[in-house]
This record gives structure tokens, sequence and C-alpha cells, in this order.
């Protein structure tokens, strides 16, 4: 199906909860990282809201799609930045006391728009059951889950969580860079929550054992039971199903920075789940999502779908 055809197939018919964080990104851009012991110079491009719940949210919220979400917003100045961002989004705000404040990154952008973060962990990682007994999580048929809430205690307490989930739901997990941080037996009890991958492929690879991400994806599908999609840049992303894999090609745009463009990734993905598509037009939606979002500068820069149509109108 072409882009317009996903587009206007999109129709909600299953309930998302979305659990994690929403951190302040501070971005720099400079024109090399720097060596361990020098003094380098760099422009500072801003602050904005994000992590990678809130951005895989903001994908779902621009295109018009329900979901729940749970973002903890602390006490402090990180954490009234964010709370300032969501009422100005017109998002609940579900202050925490007594907990700290929110976490923060610090955002490296290289000439070629390749990201490295600094990353100071906040609230966000210190997650209590007891913030989610508002929830009835047997309502819900996805769930999203970043490997940064899966490790540690915290990783502990979200697993107690998700097993309150219907056994039929899926969790859709993305460990990111963390899965070297996250215990194998720990990563095996969330890949027994009916579990979808979601991964870029130098981390598939090292999650995996494998060498290339084809391979990374057939065994991540194998493990879970389940799909498992790696995206590889402007290539595109792996489909792995049945054990069968297939890449499924990408957009071709200019980068502005790769800020939030895995967790756009994965809510164009969920996106066109929710909404019953074909895997292999999830996967479209997804790659659409995260070259649109590559070729803006920051995170949480989703597109509208009147956005994302008009802007791969005008570039392919």
């Amino acid at each position: 199906m072409q882009l317009k055809g996903i587009l206007s197939s999109l129709n909600s018919k299953h309930k998302v909860f979305i659990l994690g964080s929403a951190v302040v990104d501070l971005v720099l851009s400079v024109n090399r990282l720097p060596k361990s012991g020098e003094d380098i110079g760099a422009a500072f491009q801003g602050g904005k809201v994000g992590g990678c719940a809130f951005n895989v949210a903001d994908v779902l919220i621009k295109l018009n799609l329900p979901c729940s979400t749970y973002f903890p917003v602390g006490e402090g100045m990180f954490s009234q930045i964010v709370k300032q961002e969501f009422i100005k989004r017109s998002l609940e705000v579900s202050q925490v006391c007594g907990c700290g404040d929110n976490g923060w990154n610090l955002s490296i952008v290289e000439p070629d728009g390749e990201r490295t973060f600094i990353t100071m962990s906040g609230l966000e990682c210190r997650m209590q059951k007891q913030w989610f007994d508002k929830f009835c999580l047997s309502d819900f048929d996805y769930f999203y889950l970043s490997g940064y809430q899966a490790e540690g205690e915290n990783g502990d307490v979200m697993l107690e969580i998700l097993k309150r989930k219907r056994k039929d739901s899926f969790l859709v997990f993305d460990p990111g860079p963390r899965s070297e941080f996250i215990p194998t037996e720990k990563l095996h009890c969330f890949e027994k929550l009916n579990c979808i991958y979601t991964i870029n492929a130098k981390e598939a690879c090292i999650l995996s054992g494998k060498n290339y991400p084809d391979e990374a994806a057939l065994e991540l599908c194998k493990r879970t039971g389940n799909p498992a999609v790696i995206t590889d840049g402007a290539k595109g992303a792996y489909l792995a199903c049945n054990n069968q894999v297939s890449l499924i090609p990408g957009a071709s745009v200019k980068v502005a920075d790769t800020i939030g463009s895995g967790d756009s990734h994965t809510g164009g993905f969920i996106a066109g789940l929710m909404c019953d598509l074909a895997l292999e037009d999830a996967v479209k939606l997804a790659n659409y999502t995260a070259a649109y979002v590559t070729a803006h500068q920051g995170a949480a820069c989703a597109p509208t779908a009147d956005q994302m149509s008009a802007f791969f109108n005008e570039t392919l």
C-alpha cells in the first residue's frame, strides 16, 4: 500500500498504553566528538522535552490515534519544563512528590546528524508499583516499554506491572542501547510477555549475537515467537515473521539529526498495529515517520498525517 492509502487507513481498533519517560533534551551541535581531555567549541541548539516513551506517544498523538500514557512528573527544574510542555499540549500531568526531578539528556549532534547521548536519569527510572494502581492494565492490547526503564530495580518494577496485562496483549519492547546493562535472565522475562522487539541494527546484532541485521531479526523473532523489526537507517527496516525476513525500504531524506528517530519508528509501527494494518504496511508507516523526524531537528517532532503526506509528495 502507498503512503496515502496507509494514512487514510488509520482508524484505531486496539487500546495502547505507553509507559516510561518524559525528559529534557539539551542539544549541542559539534564539528566532531571530543577526545578525552580536549576542549572543543559547540553551538547550543536549545532544549526540548523528549524521552523514548514521550517520543513514541508524540507519533500517536499527532496522528490522532488515542493512547493512554504514564509519564511521572517530579519536582525540580527539569520537572517544571516537562510540566509546562504537558500543560501546553493539554496532556495529563502525573505529579509525583518526594521522588526527585525528571531526567535530562545532553544530546551531541555531529555534522552528519548522528547523535550521542549523555543521560542523567531521574524519577522515571525509579518507578513505584502503586503509581499504576489507577490503571486497569487488562484493558489494553499493546504496551510500549524502553530499555531505559527495563534495567536495574526499575526493570523489576516494570515486570511486576506488566504481569497485570492480559496474556494475549503484546509488549512492544525497544531495549535500545541499554540491553547490555539488562541481565539475560531479565531480558528473557520481558520476552515471555508476548514481546515484539523493535530495535536498530547495531543494537540488534549486539543483543542477538549475530553479525547482520537480517540474521538478528530472525533470531529475535525466534526468541519471542512474534515479529521483530530491525531498523537500518535509510535502507529501511527488516521485518522478521514466521521464520522469514524481508527488508521494507526506507525513504531518503536530508538528515537534520537522528534524535528520536528510532522512537518515532516504533511509534509509527505501533500506529499500524493498533489500526490492524498488515505488518508490511505498519513498517512502511514507521519508515516514513522516522524519515520525517530525521529530516527535522530535535525530539518529539513527529508529523500529522497531512504534514507527512505533503512532505513526501515534495521530496519523493
